[in-house]
């Protein structure tokens, strides 16, 4: 278990290199972009591409399945099994593809025309913007068993480093969208394809040269396909619920209030986006352990790294979640010249959506690794179907767009309970622990931290000096808590000794 960990360890460390590095450049991009496209355009920009995202629910449902078949059978080590189940992804992903382009070039083209809330005068550019996602999506489709590779093989360095390279040309980009003349709106789309093509074949010519598997082939295992058909078909409503929640209210939120709330949204996705890899990437380089244990039949293991990986998932989170919900208002003006209604308040309600979310993220992979998807289909995804159904009634009745955001925290409360049932029932998970001791005890102990920052921000006036003054107390003060009453003795211990030997080197 000592070099699973340190492998975990070295690739969170590339995911947190690649996400730091990209987090800046995309707050930087997104100002000039915002300023240059402008509220409405940029909106377009968001609910165009969101909506052509909702087609490729028939990629999500294999996407999972191509990751965890490809991961298991490097662990069995059957390098004929390992080229056919790759050479069976590709070609069930290629047809995808070829589907949702009927898909996008009919019922999306219709949908786009007569049925979104954008403004008759930006009609042509949003189908310009239309023509060149649906490319993007039947490229990053076919993209799914070369990304699965990386992702199976461990070789997270060279995620970061491509992921590196993508953000540093959607710097060119935009030095590009200011500098060449005509509609930004649509130069901007073609750049992004462009970026959008050139990473793709980096990732493929890596794949090509690096692993045996990824050989061009159009073979298909009878036996594989009918394996992952029927993983991917119990999860067929869980992929359709995620891709329907994440881009459907983008979709009724237009409907109702038309591009300028899809700017504010896009925005709000950007600034959580980015501070969700704060986290993800610990998350990330634990996914192939986890399948790997539990097909090794090792389930006390298996439990231990839910546990640890949302345990720390968790922490990691909270120190960030305060400074963001008290001061992002600063945050945003500083950043934007214009700051779209309903930005900060959208930050705020998804942030605290995340505390939930991240209980609930190990537990799904948790479900997904061991195989159960018939039960995780039957009992946890109608939970999240509840979410659009809500928004929708919500604002039909004359809800806000804050109050949609929220109604999201009940599903994925629900999800959460039933994942914890399913991990019990089957894997003889120790659920009662885990609601305790990860869920309502970090919950608890982000409210005892954020006490003092929060009584700091009442008593001072807005502006740089509280924004420094606030951020830095409820770092340390969310530290100090978690450090004190979170860890336990032989973590501390750990903590202590490396603390020491940092102070020893210097």
């Amino acid at each position: 278990m000592d070099s699973n960990k340190k492998r975990i360890i070295k690739n969170t460390g590339f995911l947190y290199v690649r996400m730091f590095i990209t987090m800046c450049i995309s707050f930087m991009t997104t100002r000039i972009v915002l300023d240059k496209l402008g509220v409405s355009d940029y909106g377009i920009y968001n609910i165009v591409g969101g909506f052509i995202s909702m087609f490729t629910v028939l990629n999500s449902i294999l996407q999972t399945g191509t990751r965890r078949f490809l991961a298991l059978n490097l662990g069995k080590g059957d390098k004929n099994v390992i080229k056919e189940t790759f050479s069976t992804a590709f070609v069930i992903h290629l047809t995808i593809a070829c589907i949702v382009t009927v898909f996008i070039e009919t019922i999306g083209l219709w949908f786009l025309n007569y049925k979104l809330n954008i403004p008759p005068e930006r009609m042509s550019a949003a189908n310009w913007i239309f023509q060149f996602s649906m490319i993007s999506v039947f490229l990053n489709i076919t993209q799914t068993p070369f990304t699965a590779a990386v992702t199976a093989h461990e070789r997270f360095n060279i995620y970061a480093f491509i992921s590196i390279f993508d953000a540093i040309a959607k710097v060119i980009t935009v030095y590009l969208l200011v500098t060449i003349p005509g509609d930004k709106l649509i130069i901007y789309g073609l750049l992004i394809l462009i970026v959008n093509f050139i990473v793709i074949c980096l990732y493929r010519i890596y794949c090509i040269k690096h692993f045996e598997e990824c050989k061009f082939s159009l073979k298909i295992n009878k036996e594989i396909f009918k394996e992952m058909a029927q993983f991917s078909g119990w999860s067929t409503l869980g992929h359709f619920s995620a891709v329907l929640n994440g881009n459907g209210i983008s979709v009724i939120l237009n409907l109702f209030f038309g591009t300028t709330i899809n700017a504010a949204r896009g925005l709000a996705n950007t600034v959580t986006y980015t501070i969700r890899q704060f986290v993800d990437g610990f998350i990330t380089a634990s996914q192939p352990q986890l399948i790997k244990l539990y097909g090794a039949g090792n389930i006390p293991e298996f439990h231990q790294l839910i546990f640890t990986v949302s345990k720390y998932s968790l922490f990691l989170l909270s120190i960030i979640v305060t400074p963001v919900i008290l001061e992002i208002d600063f945050v945003l003006n500083l950043w934007l010249d214009t700051v779209p209604s309903y930005t900060p308040i959208f930050i705020k309600i998804t942030m605290i959506i995340c505390l939930l979310s991240y209980s609930n993220n190990m537990l799904d992979q948790g479900v997904v690794a061991s195989g159960y998807i018939k039960q995780l289909t039957c009992i946890t995804t109608p939970m999240y179907l509840l979410d659009l159904p809500l928004t929708y009634i919500v604002l039909k009745l004359g809800g806000t767009p804050p109050t949609a955001y929220m109604v999201g925290a009940l599903p994925l409360f629900l999800a959460f309970l039933s994942n914890l049932y399913i991990l019990k029932k089957y894997t003889k998970f120790p659920a009662r622990k885990y609601f305790l001791s990860v869920f309502l005890k970090n919950l608890l102990l982000l409210l005892i931290a954020s006490i003092i920052p929060v009584y700091i921000q009442s008593k001072m006036p807005y502006g740089i000096e509280r924004f420094l003054t606030v951020c830095s107390i409820s770092v340390i003060c969310t530290i100090t808590i978690l450090y004190c009453l979170a860890l336990d003795k032989n973590t501390r211990t750990m903590v202590n000794n490396k603390i020491k030997s940092l102070i020893r080197i210097k």
